[in-house]
């Protein structure tokens, strides 16, 4: 039976994408294989270090889904970067979602990850979600224009044999546009207004949302940030961002500081990647970073793959 579902799938020791071109062939991934695995896609977020997703379709669908997504992210991420070995965590967290009240708090909880995790000032500004793509023309944005249309020339910035709908769209960097392989008008209609959605991207977790959530008449315990973020280190620090206490401007980005590594301390090196790095190198470019930049030594142990 098709049922609502939450899914994660987490990498804590590494880093999933450390340019642009690593985050569109993740978003070209998760198109791909949702139409693979014949789930249909509401809602994502694609973060550093883990992929929130919302969906419908079978159990068996999800499950399916979240393996392949796994391996295949693996596999590119391996073969651009020259590394080996597993990339993700074990397993994978699987949450079905049911009631209204509760779809909402699910659909919010993961269109604000990058509020949650300190990546942005508010939903709208972090890029590598589905929060921008909502009520576009009411909240005052530029409509979207596929720039890529053409099913071979679509298929020519894909992997090999790659199966894909007619209805996808590429924009200019070759990324498939949320828009087209995405249900947002669906997403819409749950929130049914702007002015709601609007609402709820900024509104503070509670004590509220657990109680509208009792309104549904469900078996489903409430959806807070602790059911979807199973594996996070820190809620308080997740509800403090949520409040815009954690979040700099001038704070460099997992890839951002991905970035510095692969264009000044890699070629210096003569190597390809930070892969190819040995543990001695890779802790001393660490200690130089600390000292030039005072990173956080958990940001610095990931963006150099020091597990």
């Amino acid at each position: 039976m098709k049922q609502l579902y939450h899914f994660c799938i987490t990498c804590h020791s590494e880093v999933l994408f450390r340019d642009e071109e690593d985050v569109r062939s993740i978003t070209n991934i998760l198109a791909l294989e949702a139409f693979n695995c014949q789930v249909e896609l509401w809602v994502d977020a694609v973060m550093s270090t883990h992929i929130h997703g919302i969906g419908v379709g079978e159990e068996k669908q999800l499950i399916r889904l979240c393996q392949t997504l796994k391996m295949r992210i693996t596999k590119f991420h391996r073969n651009r970067h020259h590394g080996c070995g597993p990339l993700f965590d074990d397993g994978f967290f699987l949450l079905p979602v049911d009631g209204n009240k509760h779809t909402l708090a699910a659909l919010s909880y993961v269109l604000r990850n990058g509020l949650h995790h300190a990546q942005s000032a508010t939903p709208f500004s972090y890029p590598h979600c589905t929060a921008n793509h909502l009520f576009r023309k009411d909240l005052g944005k530029a409509p979207e224009h596929p720039a890529i249309t053409s099913r071979q020339d679509i298929a020519r910035l894909l992997p090999r044999r790659s199966e894909f709908p007619d209805s996808f769209a590429m924009d200019s960097s070759g990324m498939l546009l949320r828009s087209t392989f995405e249900q947002i008008q669906l997403v819409e209609h749950h929130y049914r207004t702007p002015r709601c959605f609007d609402y709820y991207m900024s509104r503070l977790s509670g004590e509220e949302w657990k109680k509208e959530q009792i309104e549904d008449s469900t078996d489903g315990s409430p959806i807070t940030l602790e059911s979807l973020e199973p594996a996070y280190e820190s809620i308080s620090e997740m509800l403090s961002s949520e409040k815009g206490h954690n979040y700099a401007p001038d704070r460099l980005s997992d890839m951002d500081v991905c970035q510095i590594i692969d264009t000044q301390y890699i070629p210096a090196l003569h190597k390809l990647s930070v892969y190819q790095l040995s543990p001695e190198q890779r802790f001393r470019i660490g200690r130089d970073l600390e000292r030039r930049l005072h990173l956080p030594l958990r940001q610095l142990r990931r963006c150099l793959a020091i597990r």
